[in-house]
């Protein structure tokens, strides 16, 4: 009898022959096996390029944000020659982590707090105390090891493999639609979101890959001006995906957003009409491009039941908010968080003896396309 990983492997191998007009969605076990979810971090996580964030977020000497990616803990930052860099956080005396994930601020060097090793800001160490008598001790060969980094449209990627192809060639497609996240002139980064939810990455990932669930996760936002019944558009490449969700214009909220926001077709988004443009680029890279602002949403997995979900936005210069129909004051952290609770409710549901595959909705054909990305790695 076969094992679960090969059933799942044949499973979403299967999606490569589906006609592309019956989508169904992925086995419920792709959601729930640890087997499966090792395989995707080994033929994935490790393999890819992942976004995660912005150079505004590290804009002077010094800056640095630490994150915990796929087991690997990682400082993103700006050196005193202004170069970005991704170093390992791991001590290269006894494994310790010089720096804790979740952190960030400015720094003149990186400190172990074990044996007090200290490290320059482009890794290389600077003193290690009471290191004089061991016979070949060089302090010039010691440094914390460098990971793939590759700055494009000011958004900051890293690979955890040393041999990958570049990114920016896979992307040439999108280099017009991306330029946005440079920023306007004097923009901001919002309030950072950052949080760990419950659930499969895969399925926060489907959630951004589709607007169809619009009319069911966010009735009291995002429906109230980019409605479900206004998905338009589906363009896609090989790695990666777009659809738009035009605004509901004469409704008073939309009309409230777009005053707020000083919308207009010629502005630094040149966006002819509202909408949201949603662009995901594989595997967990997700781009929001709306009136008054750009957001990036990195998401990556830390176990087969919990994933990191880390975004930011730029917006022109003071930060914009968006209104509720109420009339109190909220921005896109509520939007996120009406995602996040959908996610722990469809872990539970994979997990159920009764859950299997289903049909999928026009609406969400950029998912099908993801599968077959990711069978193409996986089987």
């Amino acid at each position: 009898m076969p094992s679960d990983l090969t059933h799942l492997r044949a499973s979403i191998g299967a999606s490569l022959e589906r006609p592309v007009d019956e989508p169904w969605t992925l086995d419920p076990g792709h959601y729930t096996s640890s087997d499966y979810y090792d395989l995707e971090v080994e033929q994935i996580w490790k393999k890819e390029w992942i976004c995660v964030g912005h150079v505004k977020e590290v804009p002077d000497v010094g800056d640095f944000f630490s994150i915990q990616f796929v087991n690997e803990p990682l400082v993103i930052v700006r050196g005193v020659d202004a170069q970005i860099r991704a170093l390992s956080t791991v001590c290269r005396h006894r494994l310790m982590l010089v720096e804790e994930p979740g952190t960030c601020g400015n720094a003149k060097s990186f400190v172990c707090p074990y044996h007090r090793w200290t490290y320059g800001l482009n890794g290389q160490l600077k003193s290690a105390l009471h290191m004089e008598r061991h016979g070949d001790f060089d302090p010039t060969g010691i440094s914390l090891p460098e990971f793939r980094l590759e700055i494009w449209n000011d958004l900051i990627w890293i690979n955890l493999d040393d041999d990958a192809s570049p990114l920016a060639p896979r992307l040439v497609e999108l280099e017009e639609a991306m330029s946005v996240y440079k920023g306007p002139e004097g923009g901001v980064m919002t309030a950072l979101y950052d949080k760990t939810w419950k659930g499969n990455w895969k399925s926060q990932v489907e959630n951004n890959l589709e607007g169809y669930h619009h009319m069911g996760m966010h009735q009291q936002s995002i429906e109230l001006y980019s409605p479900t019944k206004n998905v338009t558009n589906l363009t896609h490449g090989e790695y990666w995906t777009r659809h738009q969700v035009p605004y509901e214009r004469g409704r008073d909220v939309t009309e409230s957003l777009l005053a707020e926001a000083d919308w207009s077709p010629d502005d630094w988004l040149a966006m002819e009409q509202p909408a949201l443009d949603i662009i995901n680029i594989h595997p967990g890279n997700s781009f929001s491009i709306y009136p008054g602002g750009a957001g990036y949403y990195s998401i990556w997995p830390l176990g087969v039941d919990s994933f990191r979900f880390r975004a930011h936005s730029i917006r022109p210069p003071g930060e914009l908010r968006r209104f509720d129909p109420d009339g109190e004051r909220y921005d896109s952290e509520r939007v996120l968080d009406e995602d996040g609770v959908a996610m722990t409710h469809i872990l539970n549901g994979a997990g159920s003896s009764k859950a299997e595959p289903g049909p999928l909705s026009w609406m969400e054909a950029s998912l099908p396309l993801w599968h077959q990305w990711m069978a193409q790695r996986l089987v």
